[in-house]
């Protein structure tokens, strides 16, 4: 009957509150949590207990061990770590390990690649922590390599991309250390954009120094930021709008980018718009669906997309 009352406040308030929890079986599993992680001090766990959203209690050193207790009797080892002088609690076994077989994998990596396309770069750090840590039950070694390389951030220093979104969303100007397949390791300086995924590679955008427009930079090749200028914000790059048509083909698959719209549709045609800061992004993107694309506007961009079919068509024509 208590635990009826105790849904219908929840469906009525969609709140949770102190009486819709076992704060007992809550803590002991805040605890287990804490020690999973890393090596805690007593100090460390009753600092987050007494911090937490919901529990805000100073439990004493008495009570902890009884926790402590309390998870050895389930099965958990605690093992003890002396650190720098201060002695730390640590779960090293537990009976609660992860299993998972060939077809469960491969559905975890067959919805990854369905949702992390429309998902942000942050919410791909958090599932590239979570696939590292299961990938470590993974059996099957071929497997467990896909689960740990799925990710376009695998390979990449997360604290690396955090602080390039975070810079991104600010506008701010940075100087970046970068391994250019070209030119080799340089400096660049970027007003930094957005960081976001393009063709299963991540990428920084920005308006680039070297190159006096908007640019990308593929983030694994990134060494180091060198340095930010958080008041400058002196190099911009005006938004370009083109339109164009495609023809629909049944053996094709079409897919809008984020920064295209259809503007109208028949059963024939789309007729589209792509904006960018990126004239290269445009031109490759017009290069990538011809024949089946036509630039309709505007004009002097139809000027630059037949320029560059001239120079292919010298390429091919030299001796």
């Amino acid at each position: 009957l208590q635990e009826d009352e105790f849904m219908k406040e929840f469906l009525k308030t969609n709140t949770i509150t102190y009486n819709l929890m076992s704060f007992t079986a809550f803590k002991s599993m805040i605890i287990f949590s804490l020690l999973l992680d890393s090596p805690k001090s007593y100090k460390e766990i009753q600092e987050y207990l007494k911090n937490h959203e919901y529990i805000k209690e100073q439990l004493s050193v008495d009570a902890l061990r009884i926790y402590f207790n309390s998870l050895k009797q389930i099965g958990c080892e605690i093992s003890k770590i002396n650190e720098d002088g201060t002695v730390k609690y640590a779960i090293t076994s537990h009976p609660f390990q992860l299993r998972f077989n060939d077809k469960q994998v491969k559905n975890i990596i067959k919805v990854y690649k369905a949702i992390s396309k429309s998902i942000e770069v942050s919410d791909l750090i958090a599932l590239q922590n979570f696939f590292n840590k299961i990938s470590q039950y993974v059996q099957n070694e071929d497997l467990k390599l896909k689960l740990k390389n799925i990710s376009p951030l695998s390979n990449i220093d997360s604290k690396l991309v955090s602080n390039l979104i975070n810079y991104a969303n600010n506008n701010t100007e940075l100087t970046i250390y970068y391994n250019s397949p070209v030119s080799g390791k340089k400096n660049i300086t970027v007003l930094a954009d957005k960081v976001c995924v393009d063709n299963s590679k991540l990428y920084l955008y920005g308006v680039s120094s070297e190159y006096k427009n908007y640019s990308k930079f593929l983030v694994s090749r990134i060494i180091k930021i060198i340095s930010v200028n958080l008041a400058t914000k002196s190099m911009t790059s005006p938004e370009i709008t083109v339109g164009y048509s495609y023809t629909k083909n049944d053996t094709e698959d079409f897919e809008l980018l984020p920064n295209e719209k259809i503007i109208s549709e028949n059963d024939k045609n789309l007729q589209i718009e792509i904006t960018s800061r990126n004239k290269l992004e445009i031109v490759q993107r017009i290069m990538y669906l011809s024949p089946s694309c036509k630039v309709l506007y505007p004009t002097e961009f139809k000027g630059e997309i037949i320029s560059v079919l001239k120079k292919m068509k010298e390429g091919y024509l030299e001796k």
